[in-house]
């Protein structure tokens, strides 16, 4: 706990000055806070701006034309991400969908500096739209800014409250910045940023009269999804899942129970799977089990109807925790014995608190392999998408390469990439920026990108259009595709 209140206290001391631009430059950035960000510097400088730009603008084309890009309501999702694998032949590329992240985004500043300014214009548009209901009312806005404990990427928060701090001076708005242990219910400003870590914000927030409150004021926004999922308030769980537009404290984002589950992420994409085929979007088998003795049940149906290995995946998890492959051959015993892996992965990263079901169970990726220093390895994609006006934008990305190489697929280090790895440790090293270059490494070619961002600001319209028919959706009996 003491590492936390001193990246928080040293967060607070950084933005109790005047920043410069080149304050904000990884590695100086780093030092004031204690934190090695070299190769986080080198990862963002492997990313291409105008290559990127070319595929954004390519396509916001595509889907424009097909009458698939705007939305008609911009309260629903403000910033998120979307995590894909590849599979195919060099002479055609096939996409897996694997899951979505909400509002609370990391990895943020390994994107340029013009990319983050997109993604970061997504989350002032719920900021903009608090301004907007006070406009005409002497109404203070306290926005939650949420934290892992021991959050080693505490130096994106800075650049995102800078990146806020100077949008708000430039509209003539009085502002403070506040941690926990110096929080003052008393201030003046009119808008008032507050970073916490979760831990402290599960026991500091309430509901009531339709308003999440910290410490009984009410809470204008949350940034991100991480706080919201920690409020055990049933009224407030009946809402989010009824109608979230009652609730009168903005969530970035108030779809956090569909992002947060991978079944229900696959369900918004398979009720548009027509439209997603044409953008090279391969579905999968999928189900959603509710207990031990469904999941054994359901996988071990699965496995005998379709001769395939499965991935089971826990509600919640991040970081590849609790994560495990159920071969093919596999009988009952041996899954359970993998569901006890990954329930003691799962809850050492959560605590027993958190409950790791429903879990999802996947039909596992027949996906591409590169080379990468020397040797075979799995990779994925992550990409980012924000709001912007009334529409979704993709905005950019990188290539997360497995820690391992691939051999026969048995370990888990062959197919777990994520650089936040599932152990704890951070590994930048093992990303790369989206680039010309880069695309040839990873055989794809920009036509591939353009459908992989179109896959995306899709995947998360459907989360909205159809959050009713997703969230009430109960027939899990079977499996689904």
């Amino acid at each position: 706990m003491q590492l936390v209140e001193n990246l928080l206290t040293k967060f607070l001391k950084l933005m109790s000055k005047d920043i410069t631009d080149s304050d904000l430059e990884l590695v100086p950035l780093g030092r004031s806070l204690g934190l090695d960000l070299i190769s986080f510097a080198k990862l963002r400088a492997s990313q291409e701006d105008d290559f990127l730009d070319g595929i954004r603008k390519h396509a916001l084309r595509k889907l424009a034309k097909h009458n698939e890009i705007f939305l008609h309501n911009s309260d629903s999702f403000y910033a998120g991400s979307i995590d894909f694998m590849v599979g195919g032949s060099s002479h055609g590329k096939s996409f897996f969908l694997l899951e979505t992240n909400g509002g609370s985004n990391r990895g943020l500043s390994i994107l340029t500096k013009k990319q983050q300014a997109l993604m970061y214009d997504g989350y002032f548009e719920s900021i903009s739209q608090a301004i907007e209901k006070s406009s005409d009312k002497d109404l203070k806005i306290l926005v939650l800014i949420g934290v892992p404990i021991d959050d080693a990427l505490i130096h994106e928060k800075v650049i995102m409250v800078e990146y806020f701090r100077k949008k708000i001076r430039s509209l003539g708005l009085s502002l403070k910045i506040f941690n926990s242990d110096t929080y003052d219910k008393n201030h003046e400003a009119k808008i008032v940023f507050l970073i916490s870590d979760y831990e402290h914000l599960s026991k500091a927030l309430s509901f009531a009269d339709t308003e999440i409150r910290y410490l009984g004021e009410k809470v204008s926004i949350l940034i991100g999804d991480g706080i919201a999922r920690r409020l055990n308030d049933e009224k407030f769980i009946n809402m989010i899942r009824e109608d979230y537009r009652q609730i009168n404290s903005t969530i970035v984002n108030p779809i956090f129970k569909i992002t947060d589950d991978k079944s229900l992420t696959y369900l918004a994409s398979h009720l548009i799977k027509n439209r997603l085929e044409k953008y090279n979007l391969k579905s999968l088998v999928f189900a959603k089990a509710y207990d031990e003795k469904d999941l054994i049940d359901k996988v071990t149906r699965m496995i005998k109807t379709f001769k395939k290995s499965f991935m089971i995946k826990p509600s919640g998890g991040s970081g590849g925790a609790g994560v495990m492959q159920i071969l093919k051959n596999h009988n009952a015993m041996e899954i359970k014995k993998k569901l006890d892996e990954s329930k003691k992965e799962f809850y050492a990263k959560f605590s027993r608190k958190r409950n790791p079901f429903p879990y999802t169970i996947q039909e596992k990726v027949n996906f591409s392999l590169i080379n990468w220093e020397g040797f075979k390895h799995t990779f994925d994609l992550r990409l980012y998408f924000a709001l912007n006006k009334n529409q979704i934008i993709p905005i950019g990305g990188l290539a997360r390469i497995a820690r391992g190489q691939y051999l026969k697929g048995l370990n888990k280090e062959e197919f777990v990439v994520n650089l936040s790895g599932y152990d704890g440790r951070i590994e930048v090293n093992r990303g790369i920026g989206l680039s010309e270059e880069n695309g040839k490494l990873l055989n794809l070619k920009s036509t591939d990108f353009t459908n992989l961002f179109c896959i995306g600001a899709l995947v998360f319209k459907s989360m909205i259009q159809n959050y009713n028919e997703i969230i009430q959706f109960s027939n899990w009996s079977n499996y689904l595709n």
